[in-house]
C-alpha cells in the first residue's frame, strides 16, 4: 500500500489558531503555522526514513503517520549513522538465521531492514507506519502479498499490532 505523502480528510474544515511558531531567528515561521493549519483539517503522514526528521515533526503533534519505502530504507542503511548501521546488522543477522536458501537472504534482509526502521518509527508516531513492499514486485500480486504478509508477521513478532502497519 502506498501512503506516501497522502493526506486524508478526517474532520470538517476548521480554522487553525492564529498562533504562529517562532523560527530560530525569533520571527514567526509561516511554514510551521501552515503545517498547523493543515493538520487542523487533515491527517498528515511524513514520508522519510530519517528518524530525526520524523521525531521533530511528530513532536509538533501535526504528524501522526509515517511512510518508509525501499529507497529511504536503503538511504538510511548507507548513511553511516550508528543507529542505521545497527539496523543493517540486525537485518543481516535475521536474514541469515531465517532465510530459506542463499538466494532468499538478500530479499529477507531488505524486508527486515524496512521492519527494523519501522520498529523505531512506531515509537515516534502515534498512528500508522506504512512499510512498502519492494516495487519490483508491483506486477506480481502473489509475491507482493507474500512479502507484505511476511513484513506484517515480523512486526507482530516484535509486539507491533498489525492495525498500526500499512
Amino acid at each position: 500500500m502506498l501512503l506516501a505523502a497522502a493526506l486524508s480528510v478526517v474532520r470538517p474544515a476548521a480554522v487553525a489558531s492564529s498562533r504562529q511558531s517562532v523560527s530560530r531567528g525569533g520571527r514567526p515561521s509561516m511554514a510551521a503555522s501552515r503545517l498547523e493549519q493543515l493538520a487542523a483539517v487533515t491527517t498528515l503522514s511524513i514520508d522519510t526514513g530519517d528518524l530525526d526528521v520524523i521525531a521533530e515533526y511528530a513532536k509538533t503533534g501535526s504528524i501522526t503517520d509515517a511512510t518508509t519505502n525501499p529507497l529511504f530504507v536503503s538511504q538510511a542503511g548507507l548513511s553511516g549513522d550508528e543507529r542505521y548501521v545497527a539496523f543493517v546488522d540486525a537485518a543481516v543477522r535475521y536474514a541469515k538465521a531465517n532465510a530459506d536458501g542463499d538466494g532468499a537472504v538478500l530479499e529477507l534482509a531488505m524486508d527486515r531492514l524496512a521492519v527494523e526502521l519501522g520498529l523505531e518509527i512506531v515509537k515516534l508516531v502515534p498512528g500508522y507506519v506504512s512499510t512498502e513492499v519492494d516495487i519490483r514486485e508491483s506486477f506480481n500480486t502473489a509475491e507482493s502479498l507474500r512479502r507484505a504478509r511476511r513484513i506484517i508477521a515480523m512486526y507482530e513478532a516484535e509486539g507491533v499490532d498489525r492495525s498500526r502497519v500499512l
